[in-house]
């Protein structure tokens, strides 16, 4: 633990976790092993959220991350879950944000300065390059790739490069392509039939539903592309292309399972 440390009496810190200088860990916080925090992170503290009513709300932090100085994460809203969560084998770099009832899943990459919305689910593998801001409720599929700099206000498919290259004013955020990194270790006929299907949905959104109902009706469907086709289907039926929006005001899934399973929380 570096110098001038603070941590909070409620604070649960797991072996082989080492804090930088600066650090403040506070609230009903359970950071897991090996874990790196670097200089200056403040973890746990009360959301940025007027609905925050001030009852026992949790972060839980899984094992070895990577936080880079200057992270933030608060802990959860009683409306939102009670419940802030960041996975396993994760990277935050600097000045990262991940804030209120967000769900950040395992071996993600957020970028320097990437700020997080509450209610934000970021799905398994996804990749935030530096200063991405992502809109509340929106979810963030698996092995997604964000372009730098780019707005997100709704959800972005998996396997899929979504940016806006050229400004935001002159080309909005959509998807340019695939996020080839993602495939590497699909099966070679997989990885082929993903592409197929990110050109054929993405290449013009018009009449997206039908084109996605249209590749599911397709015989032996490989596994990813389900997992894209459904993934859009979600969105399209959520508010502002949001699928998270239809949690508002209600404790989403992920904070049952997760909170059970670590803190013993009974829905009270």
């Amino acid at each position: 633990m570096g110098h001038c440390c603070v941590i909070g009496p409620d604070v649960v810190i797991g072996s082989g976790t080492s804090l930088g200088c600066r650090v403040t860990v506070a609230g009903r916080t359970r950071i897991g092993s090996d874990n790196v925090i670097q200089d200056g992170c403040v973890l746990g503290v009360v959301p940025q959220d007027l609905k925050y009513h001030g009852r026992p709300t949790y972060l839980l932090i899984g094992d070895r991350n990577e936080l880079g100085p200057n992270v933030t994460a608060h802990v959860g809203t009683e409306e939102g879950g009670f419940l802030t969560r960041i996975g396993s084998d994760n990277v935050l770099e600097a000045g990262s944000h991940v804030a209120h009832d967000c769900y950040v899943d395992d071996r993600t990459h957020l970028g320097p300065a990437v700020l997080l919305a509450g209610h934000i689910r970021v799905e398994t593998g996804a990749v935030l390059e530096e200063m991405v801001g992502v809109h509340h409720f929106t979810t963030i599929g698996r092995f997604s790739r964000i372009g730098a700099r780019t707005p997100v206000v709704r959800d972005v498919p998996p396997f899929v490069f979504f940016s806006s290259a050229g400004g935001y004013y002159t080309s909005p955020p959509s998807v340019k392509g695939v996020h080839e990194q993602a495939l590497a270790d699909l099966p070679d006929a997989e990885a082929d039939d993903l592409r197929r299907a990110i050109q054929y949905l993405f290449e013009d959104e018009q009449a997206l539903i039908v084109k996605v109902r249209e590749l599911l009706e397709q015989p032996d469907l490989c596994e990813p592309v389900k997992i894209l086709c459904d993934f859009c289907l979600r969105s399209l039926a959520g508010r502002f292309g949001r699928y998270r929006e239809g949690f508002r005001g209600k404790t989403p899934p992920e904070a049952e399972e997760f909170l059970k399973e670590t803190v013993g929380w009974d829905g009270a």
